[in-house]
């Protein structure tokens, strides 16, 4: 009977074979009738240590790890002179994600091979994916040094050092990358993610446009060349970008938080018909996106709806719960501040309270609340936000639910309520006014902040504007009150944090339970 291996080399031409053209069938692609060059060599010389370091390659290539280790184990037993078998056995075990394996199969190799720069350079890679930093810097750098042009050991060297947060190194050795081999899209995104991580936007986006020019569709370029391009007032260009990107990627929730920036920003410029048609494109493109929907409705002005979705919210802080304190330091927000000197205010140093910590958040509130509660009670919409505010340590109970749903099932009753930044999430105040008023006896404190209508307020007394965010006429917030049982104590106005360099105006609010 034939052997299928022959029958395959003899239907495809080949006639007579060596090592040479069964590796250069590898390099071709034809998987199948290199694997059948191998096994017929091996057919002949059992003990070809080469054939089974092909067989080894054919299989990593179809994703068959193990069966790789296990030709290249061969390979190496059966002469372990051979430095590739050492880094294709280390490469498979990378495979399977066993990273200590692979660590040992390189330092063998290396044994055997120390001036061979790849190995030296997978080395690194491993040792970066098993956390150990330093080590994977002087891997890396042992193969830059055995091979100056290595670009892909440069490249990895300025992972290892963003890994390590020091970022000068990082940006010195992508640029070396890029020095090396211009066309290197990834190499060009790298540096150009941190020349804008050193606001240094303009050198941020030749990076990402080199990248574009070799990738026109990479995915992380066009997203950071759009932050670039919104950083720098560029908000149409930006918008193009950030649009492609999420062409790709439809549920990236981050680009679509920076759509809607690009879309307030145009407002902000004065260019209302570019942010009107983006706002209409955006919505009509994401039917289903609660960020896309909510956004957009702002910046056209249509219809405001009497208070922003729970989807909206809830998605909004899950995807900024992460670093949403630091977004937050750089806005030079100070609401949490404000209300509790209002407080001061109004209670004096009154301890001894049942506290509601209303759209707690990640907590910012809780460490001026604390020693004025013998119980203190927060409540959020976001479980990525409770998670922070967990962590504080602060709290005597957290509850993920929307606040008038939590209020209307509490039996609890609170000496102290306090909303920081929560009510730009309302337009129609008084349900939300008149459920806090239900749990609050006669005399209790309210504390809120909401950001204040500049001009002539529209008649509802409140204004979806185009960051997403209500804001609310003065007049309307002492009659929501009154409404909902509360009697006014002070309104004073300020600026509870700054966007786009500048302040933005709200009230600082107290009331006493009637």
């Amino acid at each position: 009977m034939t052997n299928p291996s022959d029958m395959l080399l003899q239907q495809s031409g080949i006639g007579a074979l060596d090592l040479p053209i069964a590796f250069d069938l590898i390099n071709k692609g034809e998987l199948d009738l290199a694997a059948a060059a191998f096994t017929k060599l091996l057919q002949g010389q059992p003990r070809m240590a080469q054939a089974q370091f092909g067989l080894g390659l054919i299989a990593a290539q179809r994703g068959q790890f193990k069966e790789a280790a296990q030709h290249h184990s061969r390979a190496i037993q059966l002469d372990r002179t051979l430095v590739e078998p050492y880094m294709a056995l280390g490469n498979a075990f990378q495979g399977m994600q066993r990273y200590n394996q692979a660590a040992q199969a390189y330092r063998d190799g290396l044994r055997i091979g120390p001036g061979y720069a790849p190995l030296h350079f997978n080395m690194g890679i491993c040792l970066r994916r098993m956390g150990e930093m330093d080590a994977a810097i002087v891997a890396l750098k042992n193969a830059v040094k055995l091979q100056p042009d290595h670009v892909m050991a440069w490249f990895s060297l300025g992972n290892a050092y963003r890994d390590k947060g020091d970022m000068a190194e990082a940006e010195r050795h992508y640029a070396e990358a890029v020095r090396i081999r211009p066309d290197y899209a990834d190499a060009q995104c790298n540096l150009g993610g941190l020349y804008a991580l050193r606001e240094a936007h303009d050198l941020a986006v030749a990076c990402f446009d080199a990248a574009l020019s070799q990738q026109p569709q990479h995915f992380f370029a066009l997203k950071n060349r759009s932050l670039s391009l919104f950083k720098l007032g560029r908000y149409a260009e930006g918008a193009q970008a950030a649009k492609a990107a999420l062409s790709q990627q439809p549920d990236d929730m981050m680009l679509h938080y920076h759509m809607g920036e690009m879309v307030y920003g145009l407002m902000r410029i004065g260019d209302a018909a570019a942010a009107r048609q983006l706002a209409e494109e955006w919505r009509s493109g994401y039917p289903n996106n609660a960020v896309a929907q909510h956004m957009a409705a702002a910046a056209l002005g249509e219809t405001v709806p009497e208070r922003a979705a729970d989807s909206y919210v809830r998605e909004t802080f899950d995807r900024f719960s992460a670093d949403f304190e630091q977004v937050l330091s750089g806005l030079d927000y100070k609401a949490p501040q404000l209300l509790a000197t209002a407080i001061t205010a109004a209670l004096g140093d009154a301890g001894g309270l049942s506290v509601l910590d209303a759209g707690c958040g990640t907590g910012l509130c809780a460490p001026l609340l604390r020693p004025r509660a013998s119980k203190l009670v927060g409540v959020d919409l976001s479980g990525g936000m409770l998670q922070k505010a967990q962590a504080r340590q602060l709290y005597d109970a957290l509850h993920e639910a929307e606040l008038s749903a939590f209020l209307q099932a509490a039996p609890e009753h609170y000496d102290l309520a306090v909303a920081a930044d929560v009510f730009c999430y309302f337009g129609d105040l008084k349900p939300v006014l008149t459920d806090l008023a239900a749990r609050m006896p006669v005399g209790a404190l309210l504390a809120f902040t909401v950001e204040r209508i500049e001009g002539a307020a529209p008649a509802e007394g409140y204004r979806l504007d185009p960051t997403g965010r209500y804001a609310h006429a003065g007049s309307y917030v002492e009659t929501a009150l009154q409404a909902a049982g509360f009697a006014l104590n002070t309104m004073a106005e300020d600026a509870a944090r700054v966007e786009m360099g500048k302040p933005v105006p709200c009230y600082v609010v107290t009331a006493r339970r009637a």
